[in-house]
């Protein structure tokens, strides 16, 4: 009675040039199966491309999300991985369809859902990262503020300050221990990052948001959708992958930045001894759309397109069997 459905498209081409199935793992929060945003519907435009040239795909909405039911604000890492392995089960006892391999492919927060799966799945033949974190998310997190905030002219002494304490934040909820003098503090810690911006702010503006950041923050870190991320390595499962890899990186992307994830995931790909394929592309942003800073403000006035070579990439990579193309 309380079984989740998952809703979903299977995009299926005229004729198919490998018998794979590309499943799709989307990005941290709640996300539809076209991870829509602001007009963009980047899995969408993948599954698309992927039929254009003979390959099918599944794409599905998240828990709680369009045509899913369940409950995502309160599902693990584990629950959303189980997600994933019941869907390859799903497929491969389909006597109707002729996928005898998983292909997954997982962008952002999707790619450690996919990492985890892959690593423990023999089904799963091939993997596809798309600016996918080679550390845990907690360091993602605090590694997007860092950036939001030297970049608008913070002092950097006080912004790792505050960092610094986003971890002892985290700490104390994970451990379950009294938090309110965490809470206050950050709060306190944010007003001076704010005092310290070049910006036209009142006294009373800078206290309200201190408190907002900080009660939005003790909250954020308590969700089970969070924080079974927070301290997460990814690394662990890419160390134990003996399958092909493509890994795809945006040097725009100011979420899953270049110099923290991919000489990690390089490093965990070349221990663990699989073959893999890494792709950086220059103005590529997070959604590996043409951007100029690459920040979220941003989003909306791009281009609903992928960078050039980005889609070739993945669909010649697919296709490529034993080095020749198929």
């Amino acid at each position: 009675a309380n079984a989740v459905k998952i809703g979903g498209t299977l995009m299926l081409p005229d004729s198919l040039n490998v018998n794979e199935l590309v499943v799709m793992c989307s990005g941290s929060g709640p996300q539809d199966r076209d991870c829509t945003l602001f007009g963009f519907r980047p899995f969408r435009e993948i599954a698309h491309h992927l039929a254009a040239q003979g390959i099918a795909s599944f794409r599905y909405d998240d828990k709680g999300t369009g045509n899913s039911t369940g409950d995502f604000v309160n599902s693990t890492l584990e629950d959303l991985t189980s997600v994933v392995e019941e869907i390859i089960t799903y497929f491969r006892a389909r006597t109707d369809y002729p996928f005898e391999k998983i292909i997954l492919l997982g962008h952002s927060q999707g790619g450690i859902v996919a990492g985890k799966v892959a690593a423990r799945s023999e089904a799963v033949k091939r993997l596809i990262l798309v600016a996918s974190p080679a550390v845990p998310l907690g360091e993602v997190v605090l590694a997007q503020l860092r950036e939001e905030y030297l970049s608008n002219g913070a002092d950097a002494y006080l912004a790792e300050a505050e960092i610094s304490h986003h971890y002892r934040l985290m700490n104390t909820i994970r451990n379950g221990t009294g938090t309110k003098k965490e809470v206050d503090t950050l709060a306190a810690l944010h007003a001076r990052v704010l005092q310290s911006m070049p910006i036209e702010i009142t006294v009373e503006q800078v206290k309200e948001k201190a408190r907002y950041l900080a009660g939005e923050m003790e909250l954020v870190y308590g969700l089970p959708s969070l924080a079974s991320f927070l301290y997460y390595d990814p690394v662990f499962d890419l160390e134990q992958l003996n399958i092909p890899v493509l890994a795809l990186f945006g040097v725009r992307d100011t979420q899953v930045a270049i110099p923290k994830n991919k000489d990690r995931m390089e490093g965990a790909l070349l221990k663990g001894g699989t073959a893999y394929q890494l792709e950086i592309f220059n103005e590529a942003n997070h959604l590996f759309q043409e951007a100029e800073s690459g920040k979220r403000e941003e989003y909306e006035q791009l281009d609903k397109a992928f960078v050039e070579g980005f889609l070739t990439t993945i669909v010649d990579w697919i296709l490529e069997v034993e080095g020749e193309k198929k």
